[in-house]
């Protein structure tokens, strides 16, 4: 983990510059781990607090996150404590990845006191705790009770600070000692003697090294005000330049900015698997549903075609009724029209009218549902249909894109909506189609979900505008905008890109339709991006993944 002492005692750094001075306007709580204030000093500020696990951070932050609008009791508590009160000191505990914030507060009685806050960004044990002056504890984040192991987290407690015998790096005698007695390439030595450094800035010295005394190498790694983050095979960041790592290296102004990009990008690409599994597996487990349903009805359909078999057994109980006595179980006839033997179940309980009469009303019935089984096997498959291409969309999504599909689904009854508690928010901004250019310069707009292949369709395309769509299977709505005569070149094109953002991406020789826009018609009681076309002409085209990726893209 990069967010070692050394980071923190920079972020610190920044939080005095910007915080210090300044009253907390505002506490809420994400979730069970995650916290953000507002700090009111020469302009508002929002700070996040996250305490789990490698994600656990502080730092000052520009994202917009949605904010409960219930906070949970913890938080309640920090509101009642903190809401109102200037923060009057920062202090790092020596090198360790320990913060607190020192706030003077006028309380409800009029009295003034003081509190504290201590944040301990522990991996696993990271936690929160709210103290008094004295650091007798009001409350924290996770509770130890007294006699454990740990150190007692409980209200009335004293709050002790963690004990670390490791030497704090900025101590110059005591590094030049350390390093002086150490002279081994395993970082874990290194690690065990020197407070608040990860095993990665070990291995920048290592590095670093090479060409330069241990203490210099060393102190100059620690104040280095680099704040670099690193793409390589992996990410990572650091408040120094990594030069033993390779990648392409992007430098931010603060440790903030560093960390809000390095943390954000992760949050963003978690929450974007998150939901696209979640999306994948409801809209996979309702298509197997339907499977089964359609795979029902054309059981159900199959027997309801045998009605007239039912209505000949009624026939010809009435033909032969005086062979039949009450307690028969059954009736071995002649059928009159084939001369075939007919065997036919009878209710003992009932005389032969009775079960011709049975049998009538068996065969009306069964005649009766053929219309509406049909119906139904059509809107199942239309249904079908209909989730394909959902399915088909959340590959190549963006998160804003999964949101949009998930809003889809909520409106179309498939997803309830979220009674979260947060508060009332305005309309999400529509998602942008893509935009590509030809070698010609001309425009093709591409839809990613079916919101996208509505509008460019429906709003953005004017009727001499031509459309093009893979034949027969799911895809994206493809529009040139401009009409008849295209060029080979703008015709081919934007067949490549239907061809490759349709289910067909892995085929050959896949087919195109394109036509006019004056063309395309909506289909009654379906959703806006299912439409009927006529006029058209067809391109076989093999989709090319390098050429998609060559083209032009606005933005």
């Amino acid at each position: 983990m990069s967010f070692d002492g050394v980071m923190l005692g920079h972020v610190k750094e920044e939080l005095e510059e910007r915080l210090l001075g300044g009253r907390i306007q505002k506490v809420h709580q994400l979730d069970e781990a995650t916290f953000l204030f507002s700090v009111r000093q020469k302009r508002t500020e929002t700070l996040y607090l996250r305490f789990k696990g490698s994600e656990a951070r502080i730092h000052l932050t520009a994202e917009r996150h949605e904010k409960p609008y219930t906070p949970p009791m913890f938080c309640m508590l920090l509101r009642k404590h903190l809401e109102g009160g200037a923060i009057e000191e920062i202090r790092q505990h020596r090198n360790d990845r320990v913060l607190s914030f020192t706030i003077r507060i006028r309380m409800d009685t009029g009295i003034k006191e003081t509190r504290r806050l201590v944040m301990e960004f522990f991996g696993k044990d990271a936690n929160l705790v709210l103290t008094k002056e004295d650091f007798t504890i009001l409350d924290a984040l996770r509770r130890i009770p007294p006699f454990d192991e740990r150190r007692t987290m409980a209200a009335g407690a004293v709050y002790a600070w963690p004990e670390d015998e490791r030497m704090d790096p900025y101590r110059e005698e005591d590094l030049a000692e350390v390093l002086g007695s150490l002279r081994s390439e395993n970082e874990r030595d290194y690690l065990g003697k020197i407070q608040g450094v990860s095993p990665q800035l070990i291995r920048e010295f290592f590095h670093r090294r090479k060409n330069k005394e241990p203490l210099e190498a060393c102190q100059e790694i620690i104040r280095e005000k680099a704040y670099e983050m690193k793409q390589g095979e992996k990410v990572r960041f650091a408040s120094y330049e990594l030069t033993h790592a390779e990648g392409e290296a992007i430098h931010f102004s603060s440790p903030s900015a560093l960390l809000d990009r390095v943390f954000s990008e992760k949050v963003r690409t978690h929450k974007k698997s998150q939901r696209k599994d979640e999306l994948a597996a409801l809209v996979g487990k309702r298509r197997t549903r339907l499977e089964e349903r359609i795979e029902k009805f054309h059981a159900d359909f199959r027997k309801a075609e045998k009605y007239p078999r039912l209505q000949k057994k009624g026939e010809l109980l009435l033909a032969y009724q005086s062979r039949v006595e009450k307690g028969d179980r059954h009736l071995e006839c002649e059928d009159y029209a084939t001369r075939e033997t007919v065997s036919i179940r009878l209710d003992p309980q009932k005389s032969a009218v009775e079960n011709a009469t049975d049998y009538f009303e068996r065969a009306k019935k069964q005649k009766k549902s053929i219309p509406h089984i049909k119906q139904q096997i059509v809107r199942s498959k239309r249904e079908k249909e209909y989730l394909g291409l959902i399915e088909s969309q959340l590959d190549e999504a963006t998160l804003a894109e999964l949101e949009e599909i998930r809003e889809e689904l909520v409106r179309e009854g498939y997803l309830r909506m979220k009674k979260s508690g947060t508060k009332k928010r305005k309309p999400r901004q529509a998602t942008k189609p893509m935009v590509f250019f030809d070698e010609t310069g001309m425009e093709i707009l591409v839809g990613k979900n079916n919101t996208q292949n509505a509008r460019i369709t429906h709003e953005l395309a004017k009727p001499a505008d031509v459309w093009f769509h893979v034949k027969d299977a799911p895809g994206s709505h493809v529009v040139v905008k401009k009409g008849f005569p295209l060029s080979e070149t703008t015709i081919r094109t934007a067949a490549q890109l239907a061809a490759y953002h349709s289910k067909m991406r892995l085929s050959s020789s896949v087919p195109v339709d394109y036509t006019e826009k004056r063309n395309i018609k909506k289909i009654p009681g379906r959703q806006p991006c299912f439409v009927t076309y006529k006029n058209h002409a067809t391109i076989f085209i093999d989709p090319d993944e390098s050429f998609v990726r060559s083209l032009k893209k606005e933005g």
